[in-house]
């Protein structure tokens, strides 16, 4: 058999994987948390367990335990979200004097387990002041918490010490309060297991390029029916005290709580009005953290693919294409708005500018701190009031 030599001898053809890519966080788990201890799978030792549908969950909780009836709200929605989790905190938080505290209850889950976005909690931490300080801790951490409420004094626009007066005096993005009548249902529950399904990942950009504004899956809470949940039986004077909302003017945090409700318009049962307590969107705190959370996750991407990513003009270009990437896909996940001119041209959706290299001053390209990348988009949003004048000629 003739000797065959080595390739080498003529080509040297290798291949390198590049595959050090930063981990991308997930926006589509809620985490429900509770007191109720399950040895060995949701308890002091076991902070957190994933549940893909109820009978997964019926196997830890019997239909009789919160938990149980938290998770069957989320599971009731359709779509409804792939999975949630089950979480556990110590039953001495909901103490007159808590020890541990829901502060460092929530810090021991948070340390277990951070793959979750949502955070909603069972019926026993219903009004009650620990709901203040899981509002608090929610707003130093990068999720979005539900927070179900039965307080009748939210039904007065001038009653005052509600869980919604607390997160919007003190102009909280990441929590919502959402009120109803009947103490057995669990409405922030039900829309989260809608707000768990939108995955703005999953996006087309030639569609969006097109013009489809389904091109993605951004979204607003409002007009939304939930499954499970009755409407609440009010009138407008009331459903105003409650959301604030007021029509054809908007949110106003003198007219009302800024709390959500679910009620009747037109024959629907739709949730109003689907913001957080500083009057904030949900959808636009959703996205927001997307967009970091992806932009984040790019850059380091390309940061750590790359031997180095030279300190020159062609090397910030190589940010800014990185930083674009991201923009594109926001642009077909539907959150950045498209818009033409006065003459029918396209206006451009976004604008990413930085400095040249040369502008920068000595010392900081010596620390090799690269100039700020200044990226200028508009939110898409969505109506949620429309005005129409009629006029019939005769």
């Amino acid at each position: 058999m003739a000797i065959r030599l080595p390739y080498s001898r003529v080509v040297d053809v290798s291949l390198t994987r590049e595959e050090n890519f930063a981990t991308a966080r997930g926006f589509q788990v809620a985490l429900i948390v509770q007191t109720k201890a399950v040895a060995g799978k949701v308890d002091a030792a076991n902070r957190t367990r994933v549940y893909s549908d109820m009978t997964e969950v019926a196997v830890d909780f019997t239909a009789s335990d919160e938990a149980y009836k938290a998770a069957a709200a989320v599971f009731a929605q359709n779509p409804r979200p792939r999975q949630i989790k089950i979480g556990y905190v110590d039953p001495g938080v909901l103490d007159t004097a808590p020890s541990p505290t829901i502060t460092s209850e929530l810090d021991a889950v948070y340390a277990a387990d951070t793959d979750w976005y949502w955070l909603l909690f069972t019926s026993d931490f219903r009004d009650t002041s620990v709901q203040e300080d899981i509002a608090d801790w929610a707003e130093t951490h990068d999720i979005i918490v539900g927070l179900e409420s039965n307080d009748s004094a939210i039904e007065n626009p001038l009653s005052t010490g509600s869980i919604a007066d607390y997160i919007r005096d003190r102009n909280y993005d990441r929590s919502y309060v959402f009120y109803h009548t009947d103490t057995s249902l669990y409405p922030a529950a039900a829309l989260t297991g809608f707000l768990a399904t939108r995955d703005l990942d999953r996006s087309n950009l030639q569609t969006a390029r097109r013009g489809s504004i389904n091109s993605g899956q951004a979204y607003t809470a409002k007009f939304k029916k939930l499954r499970g949940i009755t409407a609440l039986n009010k009138p407008s004077a009331i459903v105003q005290a409650i959301t604030g909302f007021v029509p054809g003017i908007g949110l106003d945090k003198q007219q009302g709580h800024l709390a959500n409700t679910y009620v009747n318009i037109g024959g629907l049962d739709m949730v109003v009005e689907g913001n957080v307590g500083s009057g904030a969107f949900i959808d636009e705190i959703h996205a927001g953290d997307w967009i970091v959370a992806r932009t984040r996750e790019a850059l380091l991407s390309t940061l750590s693919n790359n031997p180095r990513i030279p300190y020159t003009n062609a090397g910030v270009a190589i940010l800014t294409n990185t930083i674009d990437g991201v923009m594109r896909r926001a642009f077909a996940a539907g959150i950045i708005a498209s818009d033409t001119g006065e003459e029918g041209e396209y206006l451009p959706e976004y604008e990413i500018s930085v400095d040249r290299v040369e502008n920068i001053p000595p010392s900081q390209r010596r620390n090799r701190i690269a100039p700020d990348i200044t990226v200028d988009f508009r939110y898409a949003g969505a109506f949620h009031y429309v005005t129409s004048r009629l006029i019939m000629r005769f």
